[in-house]
């Protein structure tokens, strides 16, 4: 499909939280392979935008905030009589219009009525159009007329809470109102780079599960860092009803043997009810041989943001640099091996410690499945208990743009041919 975002930018201002709407919206629809062209300003000066054509068309005016339509200078009612001219001309090349606040907005009074004036001319009657609004309406502006524009608009407000006031404030119906929350995506609010996208693209476990844990470490350690131990325990969570992804970071996957080992722990991960290469992934299975030797810094810290639980039941550390670096990256709730002291002094004894054997101490249990099923448990609890990991794993899953776009944005832009 073809999208138009209309805005009257005159630049991308990093300090103007409007402009991130737009470029999270633009590469959501870029990523699922729509068109997108961003209209701004006439006298746009500022940066281009990756995967929308830039179209400098919105007439340039001098702007008033304006409180009545009554008050329209003749300087803007030109204004109206060209932004008119220019939907009528450009708004028949897209299939959905999207503006954001321009409807809404004092400062933007003469687009909206330009918007109001071009709608219903049979140019554009098979277009769909949806208006953001970015604050909530407070007053009863004589401009504010959802049915002016004609039956094939609609207002976009971010929550439900307080969409019925939108509607009435805008003389409509809670029909006349879209509920769309804002695209807040950890990988464009960090910065991730191409290579962290495109490996959640191909593992998108990763970035939607309830319990995401990415682990490095060396093939020749996998079984002295208890990996088969931690597999054990997601699949566990898993039994309870969560959705679960385990990313090994593993490096020096680069001969025979330690390919074949790789092998014997996605073997664990299968008999054990895990999904190899959805909810345990081996990184050098990824792009192989690029990654066989191990991730890059940047790539391997962007996943460990991605953790809300690390569960290390390593049985030979000297530190175990591993531990404060998942802590910085991510915040993830620890788990750490009680068999080990030096985990409990290098933690400082603030996190969950359980026995997992160690060098100095062994450890057995007579019923492993019942104790691991344990280990799980308390996690569970402990998560469900912590209101900071909870709302860091909520604002992952609940605004990443791959959700938003599947769940929210496509079932409206299915429906709207029913307006």
């Amino acid at each position: 499909m073809r999208f138009a975002i209309l805005t009257n930018f005159q630049e991308f201002h990093s300090g103007y939280s409007l402009t991130g709407i737009v470029k999270d919206q633009v590469k959501m629809l870029s990523r699922q392979g729509h068109e997108v062209s961003v209209f701004v300003n006439e006298q746009y000066h500022g940066e281009e935008i990756e995967g929308a054509r830039l179209q400098p068309l919105v007439p340039f005016a001098h702007l008033k905030d304006y409180h009545s339509k009554t008050d329209l200078t003749p300087e803007h009612a030109d204004t109206v009589s060209r932004m008119k001219e220019m939907l009528l001309s450009e708004g028949p090349l897209y299939d959905m219009i999207w503006s954001h606040d321009l409807v809404f907005t004092g400062w933007n009074l003469p687009y909206a009525l330009g918007i109001q004036e071009a709608s219903p001319n049979p140019e554009l009657k098979d277009v769909r159009w949806l208006h953001w609004i970015h604050s909530v309406p407070s007053s009863l502006n004589d401009w504010w007329e959802i049915r002016k524009y004609g039956p094939h608009h609609r207002l976009v407000f971010p929550n439900k809470t307080d969409a019925l006031r939108v509607a009435e404030n805008f003389r409509g119906e809670l029909a006349h109102v879209e509920v769309i929350p804002h695209i807040k995506d950890i990988r464009s609010w960090m910065d991730f780079s191409q290579e962290a996208w495109d490996f959640i693209d191909e593992y998108p476990m990763a970035l939607h599960s309830d319990y995401v844990q990415v682990f490095p470490a060396s093939v020749d350690r996998l079984r002295a860092k208890g990996v088969d131990d931690v597999i054990l325990i997601f699949s566990k969570i898993k039994q309870r009803g969560n959705s679960v992804c385990l990313v090994i970071a593993n490096q020096w996957a680069t001969g025979t043997q330690e390919k074949q080992d790789v092998e014997h722990f996605l073997k664990i991960a299968r008999r054990n009810g895990l999904v190899p290469g959805e909810e345990v992934i081996f990184t050098s299975n990824w792009r192989s041989p690029q990654y066989d030797t191990g991730l890059p810094k940047r790539l391997l810290r962007e996943l460990m943001t991605l953790s809300n639980l690390f569960i290390f039941p390593t049985q030979e550390e000297s530190f175990g640099l591993v531990v404060p670096e998942v802590s910085l990256s991510s915040g993830a709730l620890m788990v750490l091996n009680k068999s080990l002291d030096m985990q409990m002094e290098i933690s400082g004894w603030t996190t969950l410690y359980f026995d997992f054997g160690s060098y100095r101490r062994n450890h057995h249990v007579e019923n492993e499945e019942n104790y691991f099923q344990g280990i799980a448990d308390v996690i569970r609890y402990r998560m469900q208990r912590n209101e900071g990991l909870l709302h860091r794993t909520f604002c992952r899953k609940a605004y990443n743009m791959d959700r938003l776009y599947y769940d929210v944005y496509l079932p409206i832009i299915r429906g709207a041919v029913t307006w």
